[in-house]
């Protein structure tokens, strides 16, 4: 379980759900009773969370044995975070992630979820919206009033207060082009093909 705990503290969570992987084919093989499924399942059902890999997430769960999806109330929440995010329900998925104590492995992972899904939903937020009701915004991204309204201020969005309304400005990721001989060869090739057409 120490490899798992490097993997969480590193923020590796692809090298996490290998291992993760590669675990579970062990124990298929040659069970480990010392191996609890809160030390083993949860890293590996959030390690699939954390990447947006809800499909792998959802397989793992129909997966596990019946037994121990039935006595860990904390892998089952886990799952419940799961079932949130894939029918899009985010307020729930914050409520959930607070309303309990977590176990130290698995709570820096769903620190991690939150703050992954928190970004991802401003970032769609400014793409999708020309204005929005700051409490839409605060059921997408989990945070109180006044800090959806800091956040919005950082990201340079207008606040209407008098209407409730925040109007997100679209992020601008610029991204530098690549001038290699491949792309000159490839163009290249490309005017030679319309030539011959």
């Amino acid at each position: 379980m120490d490899t798992i705990n490097e993997h969480i503290a590193a923020r590796d969570y692809i090298e996490l759900v290998n291992f993760c992987e590669d675990l579970e084919l062990q124990l298929a093989l040659t069970p480990n009773s010392s191996i609890t499924p809160e030390d083993f399942y949860g890293p590996f059902l959030l390690g699939y969370l954390v990447q947006q890999d809800l499909p792998s997430a959802r397989f793992l769960w129909k997966r596990l044995p019946d037994n121990i999806k039935g006595n860990s109330k904390e892998l089952k929440a886990i799952w419940d975070v799961g079932v949130a995010l894939w029918q899009r329900e985010y307020e729930n998925v914050y409520s959930i992630i607070n309303s309990q104590t977590w176990n130290p492995t698995i709570a820096p992972l769903l620190e991690q979820l939150s703050e992954n899904l928190r970004e991802r939903m401003f970032s769609l937020i400014s793409e999708a919206y020309s204005s929005i009701i700051i409490d839409d915004v605060i059921k997408f991204v989990g945070l109180s009033r006044e800090k959806v309204l800091e956040v919005a201020e950082e990201r340079g969005w207008d606040i209407d207060l008098s209407n409730n309304i925040l109007q997100p400005k679209k992020t601008v990721i610029d991204t530098p082009q690549s001038t290699s001989l491949s792309n000159f060869s490839q163009l290249t090739d490309l005017v030679i093909h319309l030539e011959k057409s």
